[in-house]
This record gives structure tokens, sequence and C-alpha cells, in this order.
């Protein structure tokens, strides 16, 4: 005599296939692409000012003293403003991932439709992680190959393209990810989070521009640099592409050692944070709640 199967009760000899879980994966990458194609206009009206970003700050670095004496020599420097470029598409990623990730998330939470997270046979972190890792990625390729153009009717961007840079970008990309987690995990909790997240990701940018030899900063700054999770990719960017060093070496700015360290630190500390932000918000039955 056999049990029949009801809605509650799954069936046992039919476990959870590669298809299902290839399923979960490709829906919540399609609506990582939805939100991306929704906020066309605003990437469309952003992209200018990433652009002008370079073109502007690009004159001003090295030139302090200038600055405070009013004598600025305004030229657009080709190499200083490609370190910028080579700069900014590891920042753009983590840009679009941590923000995108958050307003994606409490998009949900505000429409009700945050427990479809919790539906999928995935882990939610890995279930919430997924659905903006192509997307960002897509958008930030879309940014940094148009924001190359613009830069390059202006000045010549002489830039060393190798392989090896593949490795320093893979790591950036797990850090985002790690980061996006946390800021996921806080906004499960406290939702209005806004100004952590712009402040986090302002951080973030001022510590890992420490990483270009264009300004100098204290010894206590570079050492404190390295806790951020693209100061070592945007060191390692910079060897690789710029100067005639071994693309890798093992400690230093840049090192494998310290890069891949932060970067899968930050990525477990970000699994951490959100399965203890799910589980506060679960506990509190403020989990679909603003």
């Amino acid at each position: 005599m056999t049990t029949p199967l009801t809605a509650t009760s799954p069936d046992p000899t039919s476990p959870l296939s590669a298809g299902a879980y290839q399923s979960a994966v490709g829906n919540e990458i399609r609506k990582g692409f939805r939100f991306a194609w929704s906020e066309r206009l605003q990437i469309l009206i952003e992209l200018p000012m990433f652009a002008a970003f370079a073109l502007l700050l690009g004159p001003l670095l090295g030139q302090g003293d200038r600055l405070a004496t009013g004598t600025v020599t305004w030229t657009l420097d080709s190499h200083t403003t490609a370190i910028l470029v080579v700069w900014f598409v590891p920042f753009t990623f983590m840009y679009m991932q941590v923000v995108k990730m958050f307003w994606r998330l409490l998009g949900e939470i505000q429409a009700g439709t945050i427990e479809q997270v919790f539906l999928s046979p995935l882990p939610s972190w890995l279930v919430v992680a997924v659905g903006r890792i192509a997307a960002a990625f897509l958008e930030t390729l879309f940014v940094a190959a148009a924001t190359y153009g613009i830069v390059s009717a202006f000045v010549r961007l002489d830039i060393g393209w190798d392989l090896a840079a593949l490795l320093p970008l893979f790591l950036g990309m797990v850090a985002s990810i790690g980061l996006s987690l946390m800021i996921a995990g806080a906004t499960l909790v406290w939702k209005r989070i806004q100004l952590v997240n712009d402040a986090v990701l302002m951080l973030v940018m001022i510590f890992s521009a420490s990483a270009l030899p264009l300004i100098a900063v204290p010894s206590w700054w570079a050492t404190i640099s390295h806790v951020f999770p693209l100061t070592d990719v945007v060191g390692s960017l910079y060897r690789t592409l710029f100067t005639d060093q071994p693309a890798y070496t093992a400690w230093g700015l840049g090192g494998l050692i310290p890069m891949g360290a932060v970067s899968l630190g930050y990525l477990a500390a970000g699994i951490l944070a959100f399965v203890l932000g799910e589980r506060a918000a679960r506990r509190r039955g403020t989990l679909g709640r603003y």
C-alpha cells in the first residue's frame, strides 16, 4: 500500500534534479536582467558622469600643492587617465552589485515577493547573490566599454592588456558578492540603510584608490587599506597592466595571499551575515514587512 503524495509531501523517490537547480538559477538571472533592463534609462543618464569623473579627476591627481596655490596645469595625461580607467572597472562592478542588490531586495520586500527567495531549492544567500551577478557583469561591461570609448576620444589610453588581469578581476567579483551579501543581510533586518550602503561604497572607493601610485597616503592609511575589498585587487591590476614586474607575487600590495584571503573572507562574512540577518528577520516576523 502506498501513501498518496500531497502538495506538502514531496516524492522521496524524486530528488531534486540538476535541471531543477539550473531552472532556479536561470529564473533568478532572468529576474536580475529584468531589473537591469528596467533601469536602462538611469544607466544612460549616469554614463556621461562616469566618463566626466575620469576626465576631470585625472588632471588634478598629483597636483595637490599647485591646487592649493591656484596654479594647476590642466592637461590630460595619458598614463594617469589610463590608470583611473582600469581602477574604475572593478569599482564599477562592486557598485553595480552592491547598490542594485540593495534596491532589488528592498523592492521585493516592499512588493511582498521576498518569499520567492526562500522557496528555491538553492540556499537563500545563493539565490540572492546569483540573481545580480550576471546582470551586474553585463552592466559593468557596458558602462566600462562606453566610458573607455568616451575617454579615449579625448586622450589616448595606453593599457597593456594581459590575461593575467583576469585573476584579480575574478577575486574582485568574489569580494563584491560578499560585500553585497552583507548589505543584503542588514537590509532584511533594518530595511532603510541607504546611508550605510553609500558610506561603505565611499570608503571602498577612497581606500582602493590608495593602491594607485597617483596619490600619497600616510603609512597607517596604506596599512588599513588592505582590509577593504578592492585595494589589493587594484594593486594587482596596476602591477599587471602598467609595470614590468611579475604579474603575481605572494605578498605585498596586490599579492595573491592577501588578495585571495580578503576576497574569500568577504564572501564567507557575507554568507554568514545574510544567514544571520535572515534568521533575525524570521524570528522577529519582519522578513516581509517594510
